[in-house]
């Protein structure tokens, strides 16, 4: 009994110590700390308090995955986080002296999207493109670059290629195309005729889209 009552305090102990040595990254919480650690940082699930208050689930040292996050006048953001940051579906409720206040819906990167998620790219008319994608290089560009592949290959059998769209430059790299000095949101139609990879015939191409969201990207049609 003796030796089983002192390993249960040496445990005790060393799952203080952890705790004591577990730091949260977040200066406004990183006062006492109490939950899961791994390599010294608060990792799983857990509370923090310093002039604020979270608790919820941790990655690195930082709030990330379902958590609530209070401040000290008593608004509180209850959701999802991603790197310490406000990300994904969630509810703000705000304190003040006229009454509560109450926000819904999505949040990115700590500012809040709207009630429901605006799609980034919408596709207003697709004829003879088999497959696209929109990667999303940067957040810091104003420009897409737009490149069109044919049996795995850039595509070098197009013929009449043209772009209208409502703002910008048009300018032309090697087999690739694209579109500089943007102003967001974008409207462009694509139309060109392509043989196909035996170059037996030809098809006429056209694809709209609507670009909504800031940044560099990179269109990619595959015929």
């Amino acid at each position: 009994m003796i030796l089983q009552f002192i390993s249960v305090l040496l445990i005790a102990n060393l799952t203080m110590g952890q705790q004591s040595d577990c730091k949260v990254l977040m200066p406004a919480i990183s006062g006492k700390y109490s939950g899961e650690c791994k390599k010294g940082l608060a990792n799983g699930n857990g509370a923090a308090q310093g002039t604020d208050h979270y608790e919820g689930h941790f990655s690195k040292g930082l709030p990330d995955g379902q958590g609530t996050y209070t401040w000290p006048n008593g608004s509180y953001f209850q959701g999802e986080w991603v790197k310490g940051l406000k990300n994904g579906i969630g509810k703000m409720v705000y304190r003040t002296l006229a009454g509560d206040s109450l926000v819904t819906g999505y949040w990115e990167k700590d500012n809040y999207k709207g009630k429901k998620i605006i799609a980034s790219n919408k596709i207003t008319r697709n004829l003879g493109v088999v497959r696209y994608s929109f990667r999303k290089i940067n957040d810091n560009g104003n420009d897409m670059v737009i490149k069109i592949f044919l049996g795995g290959e850039l595509n070098t059998n197009i013929e009449d290629f043209s772009m209208a769209y409502d703002s910008g430059d048009q300018y032309e790299r090697g087999s690739s195309y694209g579109i500089q000095n943007i102003r967001f949101p974008l409207s462009v139609k694509i139309t060109y005729r392509t043989w196909n990879q035996f170059h037996s015939s030809q098809s006429d191409i056209t694809f709209e889209f609507e670009l909504s969201e800031p940044g560099k990207w990179e269109l990619t049609l595959v015929n």
